[in-house]
Parts: structure tokens; sequence; C-alpha cells
């Protein structure tokens, strides 16, 4: 199977965790990322992938129209003072 190098760029925390594993365990980074890859991505993907999109708030939505509608109300308080 052909391999294509890849460019990933880690923050910190990501780069001090595998420093560490690099100088507790005679594997490279390189390694240590690939190993991480194979034992966890698909429970990642799957973990992902399954929970459901949630909203910000627990409010309603308002219904089609209603923001039109109140604009057009303030818009006829204001001018009618």
């Amino acid at each position: 199977m052909a391999t294509l190098p890849m460019s990933i760029r880690f923050d910190d925390e990501v780069r001090t965790l595998l420093k560490e594993g690099v100088r507790r365990t005679p594997l490279t980074k390189q390694e240590l990322v690939r190993r991480t890859l194979r034992l966890h991505l698909r429970s990642v993907i799957d973990q992902e992938a399954s929970t459901p999109a949630r909203r910000v708030t627990h409010v309603e939505p308002w219904p089609r129209g209603a923001l039109a509608r109140a604009y057009k109300r303030i818009e006829r308080e204001v001018w009618s003072m």
C-alpha cells in the first residue's frame, strides 16, 4: 500500500504529551501518532457521529415570518409617536 506523508499541526498540549510519550516509551513521535490513531480513531468517529446536533439554547425558534412581523410592528409604533 502506498503511503503519503501528511503534515499535521499539533497544539502545545498534544506536543507535550508526545514528548512525554517519546521519553517514556521506545517509540518515536510518528509511531505514537500512528498507534494512537489505529487504537482510538474508530471510537472517536463513532462517538462524534452519534452525537445529535444540539441547540445552543432551550428556547424554541420563532415561527416563520414572526421576526418580520415584529419589526413591522416596532416600525409602526416608532413612527406613530
